[in-house]
């Protein structure tokens, strides 16, 4: 393999997955869960020779799926089963993937505890785990936008849907964390006293399911505050039931992002559970609040793109609903559907759509992708992948990064200290 076919970069992959040059990895194609199948061999394993045949088959024809892909837009790429084999015994050597590598939040790469991320949105759970040297040997991502925005941070595109068998077979035997903001539909059958079976048909069936398989030290599960009141709290009872069946003693508790020092009201219920008794006596959600501003999270006006500015017509409605009441900066002006506007010294709960409409910072503009981010309590150095719009829905889905954190830290003391 020559050098320079080691220059192989795929950083800014295409916003339609289906472009010429960009392997399908979700669907019913020969491609599903490719690129998620190499770029974690290569973060969590990279020894192909311990692999079993079965194992290195699947990592070759995910590389050489990749190399004919960049073929097509790299016609000095030489493509043979060979390369790919060369490829795989010596990923580093050759360089061939150095943009699974070069990321903001690379996989430590010796972890002293593993966890897996499910529903893994941009790891907003992940990101905390990942400061503290937890090496994640399985992320699942159905959203290709998001799967797009996880890769470009962390160097690993999360396997497709989760309710598959295809995907769910690539979950290691053994992991001590799992991680789940698994998504809230409509429990219409739940709570019939049927323990397991009362999940099925619904996502939280799936975490569940691999949770009763693998056995887990810990599980730490995140939602929105109105799980816990959903078919008068019949939906939260059998969750908490089946967590129970499953051998989990669990703690749980609405927290407010904007007790963790973000400037942004959002409620979520989180539930943290552990296999032993002394280790769940041992958590608890005492946490110090700690104060918010919007000083240092809001970009110049100068440094924000033009389209963001609200309409004159916006601005004179502003104008008159605020008429008479106390106007101070930096502030972020709330409207409600009521056509009441607040202002305030912090966000509502981000939405991926309708809480953006009614959002003006200073009463003048949108706010951009960078501090829809700092909102969730996301670092600057997070990378910005996708679309203005993207990072709206992505952000409006993500957690509050420094409450998942003192979570995190907690979690971990635990399973250093209580074996």
């Amino acid at each position: 393999m020559s050098k320079k076919d080691t220059n192989i970069t795929i950083t800014n992959f295409p916003e339609e997955i289906d472009e010429l040059n960009c392997i399908k990895i979700y669907g019913e194609t020969s491609y599903e869960n490719h690129l998620a199948v190499l770029s974690q061999f290569l973060h969590n394993n990279g020894n192909y020779y311990s692999l079993t045949k079965e194992q290195k088959n699947v990592i070759i024809s995910a590389i050489l799926d990749f190399l004919k892909h960049k073929k097509k837009t790299n016609p000095d790429i030489n493509v043979t089963e060979d390369n790919a084999i060369i490829a795989a015994e010596n990923p580093v050597q050759y360089n061939l993937f150095s943009d699974f590598y070069n990321v903001p939040f690379p996989n430590p790469i010796k972890g002293i505890h593993t966890l897996v991320d499910l529903f893994a949105g941009i790891g907003g759970i992940r990101l905390p785990f990942n400061e503290l040297g937890y090496k994640c040997v399985f992320s699942s991502e159905w959203d290709k936008h998001a799967q797009r925005t996880y890769f470009a941070n962390f160097g690993e595109m999360p396997f497709g849907d989760i309710t598959k068998e295809s995907t769910k077979r690539f979950i290691p035997e053994h992991f001590d964390l799992l991680l789940a903001g698994f998504p809230c539909q409509a429990f219409s059958i739940m709570g019939k006293m049927k323990g397991f079976d009362d999940t099925r048909g619904t996502l939280f069936f799936d975490v569940a399911s691999i949770v009763e398989k693998h056995k887990p030290q810990a599980i730490l599960l995140e939602n929105v505050k109105q799980l816990t009141t959903h078919d008068h709290g019949r939906t939260f009872s059998t969750i908490l039931r089946v967590l129970k069946e499953l051998g989990y003693h669990v703690k749980w508790k609405v927290l407010n992002a904007l007790d963790f020092g973000l400037p942004q009201k959002r409620e979520r219920v989180i539930i943290v559970g552990f296999r032993k008794q002394e280790q769940i006596e041992a958590f608890n959600f005492d946490f110090k609040k700690m104060p918010y501003t919007l000083e240092g999270l809001l970009e110049k006006d100068e440094d924000v793109d033009q389209s963001l500015f609200a309409s004159d017509m916006i601005l004179e409605k502003r104008k008159k609903q605020t008429m008479g009441k106390e106007i101070f900066y930096p502030s972020i002006w709330h409207e409600n559907k009521a056509g009441n506007v607040s202002v305030l010294n912090y966000a509502c709960a981000l939405r991926t759509g309708a809480s953006y409409n009614y959002l003006l910072v200073n009463g003048i503009r949108r706010p951009s992708s960078r501090e829809l981010l700092r909102l969730q309590g996301f670092p600057d150095n997070y990378r910005i992948a996708v679309s203005h719009g993207e990072i709206r829905r992505q952000t409006g889905n993500s957690v509050a990064v420094p409450m998942i954190r003192q979570i995190a830290k907690k979690i971990d003391n635990i399973l250093n200290n209580f074996k």
